[in-house]
């Protein structure tokens, strides 16, 4: 994939995760909002969903509603600014994952329909093989200061 193409296409996955986040501002004030949606979910769950609403999403939602919001944006900025654009890409795969294990989808027919999903997870690894963070990108710009110095 060419470089510039990688890029536009980081930061308009950036720009997605931002705008993610913050729709879900009003999380930070209540945990209804998560709690309704995992209540959405648990209606019939697959084994392994049920298991980890009941033993982590539910147990800790309070923490999960002011994260996962925080997650998105910080996720989102980092990818636009191209910082730590690597780790980045492995927590936006993990942010995924988890939304789709807590939906019940992960290990369903509609995680291949759900454009969130297969689409989304699929974009993310590309980005992370690809050499996204060497066009506009802070990390770029961090690795040739760090090259000057090695050579002065």
């Amino acid at each position: 994939m060419n470089q510039k193409w990688a890029a536009f296409f980081r930061i308009a996955i950036g720009l997605f995760f931002l705008a993610q986040g913050l729709n879900k501002l009003e999380w930070y004030s209540s945990s209804e909002f998560l709690r309704t949606s995992l209540d959405r979910y648990a209606q019939s769950p697959p084994v392994l969903t049920s298991f980890y609403q009941q033993h982590v999403a539910y147990p800790g939602i309070e923490a999960w509603s002011r994260m996962i919001p925080t997650g998105e944006m910080l996720i989102g900025v980092a990818l636009i600014l191209g910082l730590l654009t690597q780790p980045t890409l492995i927590i936006a795969m993990m942010l995924v994952l988890n939304f789709h294990l807590a939906n019940g989808n992960l290990f369903s027919t509609q995680f291949f329909s759900n454009p969130y999903a297969l689409v989304l997870l699929s974009s993310l690894v590309v980005l992370f093989f690809s050499k996204s963070e060497d066009v506009f990108a802070v990390d770029a710009s961090t690795r040739k200061l760090g090259s000057k110095k090695k050579t002065q």
